[in-house]
């Protein structure tokens, strides 16, 4: 099949796990065979490919100020980005009417406004999209939840826009099928009012050979928790409640070090460095940026736990399933689609979200207890590898695809 993908954002311009799953499906149908294009934002650093084409109104350099918060753009500009754009539009159409695929795959949207999917949407193609998040819903239900204005006139705005432009987007840009990546992503679009016969649960898939198992070992007295937290620095992930988390455990006389992995916004990253500084724990928290997935990786063979404290509604996040894969227990929050991947007590050790007392708790139980902490790593990477695999969620987008194009 001839597959083109319409996303955001694609490698190596990378905000969270979105583009790096992007690029690893392509990767993987192409070894099976698949021809696959891709229409994303304009940036210098795109590679050069002739399948890969980089036309789409939002600039991929000025990512730091687009999706991490660096600037307010204009009311103009928020209707470019959120709502529709002219010129994304006309590249979108004249891009499949150049290539002629035998499905399109509207993979992620957000800050790319709604105007690709309209293009597509209208184009005679058989159509799929992917719902990772929120991003389709915002655009075609509720720009103000997403956008949350606190001048007057801009809110008015947007309610007024809520009646008039996006019932206007619905009907042009609603589309026929949906891969939503967890069942919580589809019951979100489910109570928006689209049809849940339209919308097929896939969960994301991992490479389990690069985050292979490696057996743990009781913790020897003395020797600090190794604690690992891998993201996006904002106040949705948690970082933050990471670190007092790990100051509650220094307090107790838990030797424990805590590895935070993840860029974003200076804001943010400004506040997170005095609140180490607060509670005291330097000396106990390093912070090393942005970092490649093989960091990452190697910090899953070699820590005891992941501490995935979202607060936000996490969709169905790859980094606790790597971190499963690896063999290292996982303790994470409640929030979204998680508990789809983690069994509490099973496969890991759930929490509310935003507790930073439970997460200490829920972390000084696998500093005391060797048994359980070994016990979850080796239960969770079973599950990885019985259900998570990467081979086989492509394996079910194929097939998935397959039977949109066989109609055509």
């Amino acid at each position: 099949m001839h597959l083109a993908f319409i996303t955001n954002l694609y490698p190596p311009y990378v905000v969270g796990g979105n583009e790096l799953l992007c690029e690893e499906v392509v990767r993987a149908l192409r070894a099976k065979g698949h021809r696959v294009s891709i229409l994303c934002g304009r940036g210098q650093d795109l590679r050069s490919h002739a399948d890969l084409s980089g036309t789409l109104e939002i600039d991929l350099d000025r990512k730091q100020e687009t999706f991490l918060g660096g600037r307010l753009p204009s009311p103009w500009e928020a209707v470019r980005l959120h709502v529709f754009s002219p010129r994304s539009y006309r590249a979108t159409r004249r891009w499949l009417a150049e290539r002629r695929p035998d499905v399109v795959i509207v993979w992620n949207l957000y800050m790319a406004s709604l105007s690709p999917l309209v293009a597509a949407r209208h184009s005679g193609m058989p159509l799929v999209v992917h719902v990772c998040d929120k991003w389709l819903y915002f655009g075609l239900f509720d720009l103000e939840a997403l956008l949350r204005p606190v001048v007057f006139w801009k809110r008015a705005g947007l309610r007024l826009s809520r009646h008039t432009v996006q019932p206007l987007l619905r009907a042009l840009a609603r589309p026929p099928r949906l891969i939503a990546v967890s069942a919580f992503i589809k019951s979100v679009y489910v109570r928006a009012g689209l049809d849940g016969r339209s919308i097929e649960v896939i969960h994301l898939g991992i490479p389990t050979r690069e985050f292979a198992f490696t057996p743990r070992r009781p913790r020897p007295a003395g020797e600090p928790l190794k604690l690992l937290f891998a993201g996006s620095l904002w106040e949705g992930k948690g970082p933050q409640t990471a670190v007092r988390a790990l100051a509650s455990l220094r307090r107790d006389g838990v030797p424990a070090r805590l590895d935070v992995c993840g860029g974003g916004a200076p804001r943010f990253e400004a506040l997170l460095k005095r609140l180490v500084a607060e509670e005291g724990v330097g000396e106990s928290v390093t912070l090393h940026g942005r970092v490649g997935r093989d960091v990452v990786r190697d910090f899953c063979s070699s820590h005891d736990v992941l501490v995935f404290p979202s607060q936000w509604d996490e969709p169905f996040a790859a980094v606790p399933i790597e971190a499963m894969s690896s063999g290292m227990a996982v303790v994470a929050t409640t929030a979204g689609g998680t508990p789809e991947a983690i069994e509490d007590g099973e496969t890991g050790l759930l929490v509310a979200a935003g507790d930073d007392a439970a997460l200490g708790r829920a972390l000084r139980r696998l500093a005391d207890d060797d048994g359980l902490r070994l016990r979850l790593g080796e239960q969770g990477a079973r599950v990885a590898r019985e259900r998570f695999d990467l081979d086989r969620y492509v394996d079910r987008l194929e097939a998935s695809y397959r039977a949109v194009a066989e109609p055509r």
